[in-house]
């Protein structure tokens, strides 16, 4: 009986640490902190192939890496551009061994680019300039955000200043994808930034481009094969939209400075609806989000500084939860140790019992 106890009480234990460790140890959220002299990062990426972030500058036109283990080093510094432009959104096209980036003139606006280079090398594969592209003479353009068709390798890049769309074929041909009159009669519900339009783009794999609105908070669906537009029929904007990313659930994560929104659709984002949100400190001014394995990680850029002229050092990416989604398995956890109770206290009742029916034989 004794040893019945004791076995008792270690499958308990075992069943505790197993509790703990599912419900308490999946919340602990990582976060990436990384020192850079005034690097004002802007985008980033996950590198799945060789479990890194990509990280692109605003300030200094060069992209950084970011290793799993914290450790943080320049990677693609292109002379043509580093110290002279910013470089806006970013992605990482495995399957093309390629990271692609915006280059933008954030100061008078006269200069926009995609520029694509190798993953292994660092070294440039082309540059497309976009900023003659489709603007008249005198208007302003900025290439913001970019998102790629995997398949054909397409891609894809917003104009903030003129509410369209480019497209670069993947030797580096580019061409305006797309212009449309409800692009640009949104009215803006964002007073900071009201000059800037179309930002965070991304590919949905059922042959959609999914490309947000800054200063009207609208989302939009862009057919990439016939170019059709629809405005995505939403109960609540989304003000101050930044970057944006599919997890694979097929659920969007849109970033703002003050807070991340999780969008879903059951319409084939005909309409759609936040699902989640989760806050954030504005004076972070988080710019993107990226998906490494399942988990979604923000980026803090703190342009706010950049803005305002002041010098920063320290820079983060940190993983986030969605409070829905908190505790989306304890149930299950809990499930498991109410079973091994009751396993274990129905063996000890067997053995009481066979203990119990042996000690009146020998009686009788």
């Amino acid at each position: 009986m004794k040893i019945l106890g004791f076995s008792l009480t270690c499958v308990l234990l075992v069943s505790l640490e197993w509790f703990a460790h599912g419900v308490v140890g999946e919340r602990s959220l990582r976060s990436l902190k990384f020192q850079a002299s005034n690097l004002f990062p802007e985008s980033f990426d996950w590198d799945r192939v060789r479990d890194r972030f990509l990280i692109g500058s605003a300030a200094k036109g060069t992209i950084s890496e970011l290793a799993s283990d914290g450790s943080f080093k320049e990677f693609v510094r292109d002379e043509e551009f580093a110290g002279k432009v910013a470089f806006g959104g970013l992605i990482v096209d495995s399957r093309r061994n390629r990271v692609i980036v915006t280059v933008q003139d954030i100061v008078d606006w006269n200069f926009s680019g995609v520029a694509a280079y190798d993953l292994d090398s660092g070294k440039r594969l082309y540059f497309a300039r976009l900023g003659g592209l489709g603007v008249a003479e005198g208007e302003k353009a900025c290439a913001n955000d970019v998102a790629v068709d995997f398949k054909p390798g397409n891609v894809y890049v917003t104009n903030c200043r003129q509410n369209f769309i480019w497209k670069v074929t993947k030797e580096g041909t580019p061409s305006v994808f797309v212009k449309h009159e409800t692009f640009t009669s949104q009215p803006s519900i964002s007073s900071d930034v009201t000059w800037c339009g179309f930002n965070g783009i991304v590919y949905e794999p059922g042959k959609h481009l999914l490309a947000v609105q800054t200063n009207s908070g609208a989302l939009f669906r862009i057919g990439v094969e016939d170019q059709s537009v629809h405005l995505v029929s939403m109960k609540d904007k989304l003000p101050g939209a930044d970057g944006m990313v599919l997890r694979e659930d097929g659920t969007l994560v849109v970033v703002s400075r003050e807070k991340v929104w999780l969008v879903g659709s059951a319409s084939n984002w005909m309409a759609a609806n936040v699902v989640d949100v989760v806050p954030l400190n504005a004076t972070d001014f988080a710019t993107a989000a990226a998906i490494k394995k399942g988990a979604t990680f923000v980026l803090h850029a703190h342009l706010g500084d950049l803005y305002a002229k002041q010098t920063r050092d320290e820079f983060e990416v940190q993983e986030i939860e969605f409070p829905a989604e908190i505790g989306d398995n304890d149930p299950v956890w809990l499930i498991l140790l109410i079973l091994a109770f009751v396993v274990v206290v129905s063996l000890w009742r067997f053995q009481v019992s066979y203990f119990y029916d042996n000690y009146r034989r020998k009686r009788a």
